[in-house]
This record gives structure tokens, sequence and C-alpha cells, in this order.
């Protein structure tokens, strides 16, 4: 019998998990295994889906990001606020996307260029958004805009009488598959596994470790 690669183990492991939980939510309350509850699972939670996607390569590169949910909640307020003052949602979408990719650059400079812990660079990154989110709007903030509550729902995928796929887990998916394509047939992806495995070696192999 051929032994599981290592590299493996970790996936095998939290897949066993998820469905080790799912037959017991299944046994234990009725309906539970029902597609729609599962289509839901995925479509509730595709942002978190989304965020641990990124998260999974600032993991492999041996770092950690505890500004995730901070940025997540800015880029959502600032979208809002930007989309109730006039903008178009399209383009408020893009441009909360560039500041939050902006933002986790500046962040990743500073560890580089100066070595300073991810730990503290991203806690005082998860602090400062936290408080741009409440000056920009000290509540949550409702987008009522037609490309929400017409464009983004006709974009779901009809699997059924009375049930779809939602546009966000469609967008979850897509996530996973150029992220996995990326971590493994990319040099990009490959760098990332070496800087996490051994920086130091990396550096010395040529690895852009920057």
């Amino acid at each position: 019998m051929k032994a599981i690669h290592p590299r493996y183990i970790p996936l095998g492991a939290t897949a066993l998990v998820m469905v080790g939980l799912f037959v017991l939510g299944a046994v234990l309350y009725p309906n539970f295994a029902s597609l729609r509850v599962v289509i839901n699972l995925f479509g509730d939670n595709a942002f978190l889906g989304v965020a641990a996607v990124g998260a999974t390569f600032v993991i492999l590169s041996g770092g950690i990001d505890l500004s995730v949910g901070s940025v997540i909640a800015f880029t959502g307020i600032l979208v809002a606020v930007l989309v109730g003052q006039g903008w178009d949602p399209r383009l408020a979408l893009v441009f909360a996307l560039g500041v939050g990719t902006a933002f986790g650059a500046l962040m990743g400079w500073l560890i580089h260029a100066f070595e300073l812990p991810p730990f503290l660079v991203t806690l005082g990154g998860m602090f400062f958004m936290r408080g741009i989110s409440f000056v920009i709007h000290e509540q949550s903030l409702a987008i009522k805009h037609a490309f929400y509550n017409e464009t983004l729902p006709a974009l779901a995928i009809p699997v059924g009488p009375r049930l779809v796929i939602p546009f966000t887990a469609s967008c979850l998916v897509i996530a996973v598959v150029i992220a996995t394509f990326v971590s493994i047939y990319t040099r990009f992806g490959r760098n990332v596994y070496a800087i996490g495995s051994d920086e130091i070696s990396a550096r010395l192999m040529g690895v852009s470790t920057g």
C-alpha cells in the first residue's frame, strides 16, 4: 500500500473533520443533509472561504495575518458608503479592492524591508483598519442598488426547481481553483512553499523572497 505523502495529510485531516461534522449534523437535525443546506453553507460562508484562500498563501510562506477580518470590514463598509454616494458599484468594488490590496502590500513591505514580525505588523494593521472602518461609518450600512438586488442574483446557476447556486458560491469555487493552480503549477506558488520551508535557504537559492 502506497504511503500518503506528508504534504496531503493536513488537507486530508481537514476534509475528514468537515465530513465528520456534516455527518453529525445530518444525524442530529432533520433535512440537514439536503442539497439546499449544502448550497446555502457555501453561499453564506463564501466570504470566509475566499479569505481563507488568501490566508493559506500567508501561512504557507511561514507568516501570519491578523488583519484579515478588519480589512474585510473596511472594504465592505467602503463599498457601501461609495455606492450610497452615487458611485457605480463596479467602480466602487475595484476601488475598495485596490485600497485593500495596497494596504496588504504595505504591510508586506514593512515585514520584508525592516524584518519585522508579521504578528506585530498585522496586529497594528488590524487595529488601524478597524478604526478607519468606524471613521467611514459607525454602523452597518445596507446597499440598496439594482446591481446588488438584481444583477448579482441573476448570475446564480439554477440546479433544480426553486434551487440555485448563488453567485457568491461560484466565486468561492473559482477562487479555490485558481489558488490551487497558482500554488502548484506556477513559479510564485513554488516560491511561497520554498520561503515557508526555509526563507534563508530560499534566498540562497535565488528565490526573490520579497
